[in-house]
Formats: structure tokens, sequence, C-alpha cells
């Protein structure tokens, strides 16, 4: 019977670095096609549409708060420090900065406004986003580790 070491054979090491680097390029792309969207539609002249008071900060909340649930995503794959939170913090802080750029880029388009609450709003879906983004990965954790537990208290019992 052939004893398992744990260990992993160079080119299967290689097969699986070049995996994770094509799937982390994926997530890192999609997430830049969506800042670029961002951006593209920061530079659009809104003066003709008509929004209900404060929409545009909901607007805002959800659209900063996507950005940052795909930088969290692309973040997955990536080794950053020893806790997840390391990466959720350091999302947030590429969102807000993103919506900062955001808020100044619009300073120089035509019929468009700088606002601080237009940055609390990118900002706060952020920092949603990174929470919600905690959760949803803890529980998928506990979730998956549930089954190797049960199979573990299975084997005690049957000794």
């Amino acid at each position: 019977m052939k004893q398992h070491t744990g260990s992993v054979s160079l080119k299967k090491a290689r097969s699986m670095n070049i995996k994770i680097r094509v799937h982390w390029i994926f997530k890192c792309l999609l997430t830049i096609v969506y800042a670029c969207f961002i951006y593209y539609a920061s530079s659009r002249d809104t003066s003709s549409v008509s929004l209900p008071t404060y929409s545009d900060k909901f607007i805002h909340f959800v659209v900063f708060g996507l950005l940052c649930l795909m930088i969290c995503w692309s973040l997955s794959s990536v080794s950053i420090g020893s806790k997840s939170i390391y990466k959720i913090i350091l999302a947030i802080g590429i969102t807000s900065l993103y919506g900062a750029s955001d808020e100044f880029h619009q300073f120089f388009t035509p019929n468009r406004s700088v606002e601080t609450f237009d940055w609390l709003a990118d900002t706060a879906g952020a920092v949603t986003a990174g929470f919600l983004w905690q959760i949803i990965t803890h529980k998928w954790q506990i979730r998956k580790k549930l089954p190797a537990m049960n199979k573990a208290t299975v084997r005690m019992q049957e000794n």
C-alpha cells in the first residue's frame, strides 16, 4: 500500500500554480473592466437625467459596493498576511481611493459636480460590501469544514 506524505510532484505544483495565476488574472481583468465602466459612466454628461433627491448616493453605494466585492474576490486568490481581514481592509481602501479619484475626475467633466457625500457613499458601500464578503466567506468556510469534521467524528466512533 502506497503511503501519502502530503507532498506534491514538481510538475503538479507548477500546473496548480499556473491554474491559480490564470484564475487570478481572470478575476483581476473582470474587476478592471468594471472599474473602467465606472470611469466611463462618470465621464458622461448627466445634466439631462433627472433623479429623485439623494438617489445618486444610493447608486454610488451600490456601484462601489460591487467594486469592493469584486476586489475582495480578486484578492481571495492571493496571500496577504495570515488573516482574511487584511484583504478586506485593503479592498475597502482601494475602493475608497478609487471613489475619491472618481470624484476628482468629475471635477474636469462638464456638467458634473464633486461632492464629498458621493465619496462617503462610495466608502460606505465598500465597507458594507467588505463586511458582507467576510460573513459570506466565513459561512462558506464553516460549511466546507463541516463534512470533514463529521467524517473525523465517525472514524473516532468506529474505533
